[in-house]
């Protein structure tokens, strides 16, 4: 019988409600629950306890955003005990930072929500996805349809540093190459161990005013990238929202309003390190802070 592998990186924690609701979708599945902290929390480990009683908790350092965390969770298991591994983490929900995606665009907390809906948002959602992965044996991962991305911008600046460590692992460079943009995915398990080349000590201490370069976003898309490598294929799921909005059954109308979010007041840090406050796209405010 099929074994999932469930690892969760609760970096916010106040969001363990919300994603103890997710979780409990996966009754009926025979699966393991890991779950990495960044801080020692008595009241959340008991809270986590109490619904899932099985469950391995471990306090990691805060490294690598939720990939340095993946890492080291795949180092403490033995990959060959799980048919395959469902990687889930909280993301923030306050910043204004917005990204463009397959065409849409999307705040982080309308992001984050897609990538669980996509793995976990009912218990028939969850069959779906494993069913799809039994049935198809050429199929390596499985991540929402609208956060898979092959789009050049989302990986162009990062591509030397990909293909170098490609290289280092064993693999021929690329030109091209999916990934799931956010990072959360289920797969076979026996296709990441190639990622035990890395250790959490790779990884530099998580900054949230980095948007993007660190070794963290590099692995980010190598998930991708060495899953088509080894012969198998990423798929995109089409899902829905959980509750349908008459016609808007796709996020049509939550992309829309992001948008409309977007034009009217916008608040970000920029690659060049700048914090921006924009209104109807006319810059109010710009200040240069520390990295």
């Amino acid at each position: 019988m099929r074994k999932l592998a469930v690892h969760l990186h609760l970096y916010y924690k106040e969001q363990l409600p919300k994603i103890m609701k997710y979780l409990k979708n996966l009754e009926g599945v025979d699966y393991d629950l890991f779950v990495t902290m960044v801080e020692d929390d008595e009241q959340v480990k008991l809270k986590i306890l109490a619904e899932f009683p099985n469950s391995k908790i471990w306090v990691v350092e805060n490294r690598g955003y939720d990939i340095g965390p993946f890492i080291e969770f795949l180092h403490r298991i033995d990959l060959r005990d799980y048919e395959y591994v469902l990687k889930v983490h909280t993301k923030g929900t306050k910043s204004n930072n917005y990204t463009h995606l397959n065409g849409n665009r999307l705040d982080n907390a309308l992001w984050g929500r897609i990538l669980w809906d996509s793995m976990l948002a009912t218990p028939d959602r969850i069959k779906k996805n494993l069913d799809e992965l039994d049935n198809d044996d050429k199929i390596g991962m499985l991540g929402s349809n609208y956060c898979l991305t092959d789009s050049p911008v989302d990986y162009e600046k990062l591509l030397d540093g990909i293909n170098e460590n490609l290289t280092k692992m064993g693999f021929e460079k690329v030109e091209k190459l999916s990934f799931v943009a956010g990072a959360m995915f289920v797969c076979r398990a026996c296709l990441l161990e190639v990622l035990k080349c890395y250790k959490l000590s790779d990884f530099d201490t998580t900054n949230g005013r980095i948007k993007e370069g660190t070794l963290a976003h590099i692995v980010e898309r190598l998930m991708g990238v060495i899953i088509e490598l080894q012969n198998y294929k990423i798929r995109g799921i089409r899902h829905k929202t959980e509750k349908l909005v008459k016609v808007y059954d796709n996020y049509s109308l939550m992309f829309f309003v992001a948008s409309v979010g977007r034009f009217f007041f916008q608040k970000k840090i920029t690659r060049r390190g700048k914090k921006l406050i924009k209104i109807c796209k006319i810059p109010v405010y710009s200040k240069q802070i520390e990295v």
